[in-house]
């Protein structure tokens, strides 16, 4: 049973909020300012679940990570430290983490896996993916190891920039960039035997 941490709020609220960047915000919800944490949940709440996704996680379970980042984020505000990585880095490597501890665990019995009912309000992105070239390269993605496809998805996806994907993945800017160099080749050898 999952818990939807998700929070609606009044317009007025969270108005002046949306215009903070993410360290003021940050700075807030380290003072238990609920408003600030609602406003950082629905900023980065898609994204996350996009990289899950992304990572192979089905929508139930990408869902599931991401409330709990945003749980973990909540409870451990107090240790924040605002000289440390930017919000937006810390954050995306604490769902990446999330993500890879989550494909540790054991998996249940097949045929015991209980799907979510789809939404029937499909993004544009969730559009474009029933498209077949896009099919074809998400397929090509997942033939990538984890790091690759880690790396793929913060530079491509989520649009960061070699430096935050490097922090995220814990590795220094020449290896990410290696590692970019090498998941493209490789991604063009798989859409190559896709033909």
């Amino acid at each position: 049973m999952t818990i939807d941490i998700r929070m609606s709020g009044t317009v007025d609220a969270s108005a002046d909020l949306n215009s903070l960047d993410d360290e003021m915000l940050v700075a807030r919800v380290v003072a238990s300012d609920k408003a600030a944490y609602r406003v950082l949940v629905e900023r980065y709440y898609r994204g996350i679940q996009g990289i899950a996704r992304r990572m192979g996680l089905g929508n139930g379970d990408a869902e599931d990570v991401a409330q709990d980042v945003f749980v973990r984020v909540w409870l451990h505000r107090e240790r924040w430290r605002p000289e440390g990585a930017k919000f937006k880095t810390w954050l995306y490597r604490v769902a990446v983490n999330r993500v890879i501890d989550f494909k540790r665990r054991p998996q249940p019995v097949e045929g015991c896996d209980i799907e979510a009912e789809p939404d029937d309000a499909m993004s544009p992105v969730e559009k474009l993916a029933q498209h077949e070239e896009f099919q074809r390269l998400r397929s090509a993605v997942r033939n990538l190891s984890d790091q690759q496809q880690i790396a793929i998805n913060l530079f491509y996806d989520r649009e960061l920039s070699n430096a935050e994907a490097a922090e995220i993945m814990g590795v220094s800017l020449n290896a990410m960039e290696s590692l970019l160099k090498r998941a493209r080749q490789r991604l063009r050898e798989e859409l190559k035997n896709m033909r």
